[in-house]
């Protein structure tokens, strides 16, 4: 019985010690996909600065060619386009969306805010003219005297974005994440079939009140970790998950970048 009594707290110490390796391995992981995206975030923001600084002294064809560099080095770019001061979206690239030419767009989100602050601007997702749901980050255009002539804008499958830039470190690290808004839209998921959902207020998570309770804290928290329990992916089995996450902020916007594992 003593033997017994002596050995417990060894199991219960290796137990913690395991855990809280995985929970240090997440914080890893976790910082390494924000590097990542916001590296990549960065990037397609300084392209769109320096496009920006051009395309007011340019006129239709040039600013084709430029819309066209734009995106063409971007698989998870659905188009580029100029969009004038009143909103209007004046030149768009590639062909196949040149039909939405002359549409008017100054009652989404990102046209209202970029015509008012002046300043480059990333959307949450929403339903695009084109009929995609996506995020358009836009950028100011001015004229050499500093006029505003309207924006430069990328509409960009955010779940391609971001799985392109994921999917490598999820294999390297043996772990799985998730992408989310500040209002619990989810923009991207491992398991695909939750992309979209709204952590706060779908069915798919209302009996998982620790997951809730927790995506709550990501709102509020700009970075830490916890557990929850949830499904096995493709499954109804439920087990305990460890996550960790961080906050990107980028033009105006946040995306909350967390990684996750499950207990065994």
């Amino acid at each position: 019985m003593k033997y017994m009594m002596l050995l417990l707290p060894v199991v219960l110490i290796f137990v913690s010690v395991n855990h809280a390796v995985a929970q240090d391995s997440l914080g890893i992981a976790v910082s390494k996909l924000e590097s990542n995206i916001s590296y990549n975030l960065k990037i397609m923001g300084a392209d769109l600065e320096n496009a920006a600084k051009e395309i007011g002294r340019l006129k239709e064809p040039e600013i084709r060619k430029l819309l066209t560099k734009l995106y063409a080095d971007k698989p998870y770019v659905i188009d580029a386009a100029f969009i004038n001061a009143k909103g209007i979206m004046t030149i768009i690239e590639p062909d196949k969306y040149k039909m939405y030419e002359g549409t008017d767009i100054s009652n989404q989100e990102a046209i209202i805010l970029i015509k008012r602050n002046k300043k480059p601007f990333m959307s949450n997702v929403f339903d695009s003219v084109e009929g995609i749901k996506a995020i358009d980050i836009e950028y100011p255009v001015f004229s050499a005297d500093g006029k505003f002539l309207g924006s430069l804008s990328l509409l960009v499958e955010q779940d391609k974005f971001i799985r392109n830039i994921i999917s490598p470190i999820e294999k390297e690290l043996g772990i799985k994440c998730w992408v989310m808004q500040k209002d619990g839209i989810i923009i991207y998921e491992t398991d695909p079939a939750q992309i979209g959902l709204n952590l706060f207020s779908d069915p798919l998570y209302k009996d998982y009140h620790e997951l809730v309770a927790l995506g709550k804290r990501m709102v509020k928290e700009k970075d830490g970790t916890g557990y929850y329990t949830f499904l096995i992916h493709g499954t109804d089995k439920v087990i305990k998950k460890q996550a960790a996450w961080k906050t990107i902020r980028f033009f105006d916007n946040d995306w909350i970048i967390v990684a996750y594992r499950e207990i065994k």
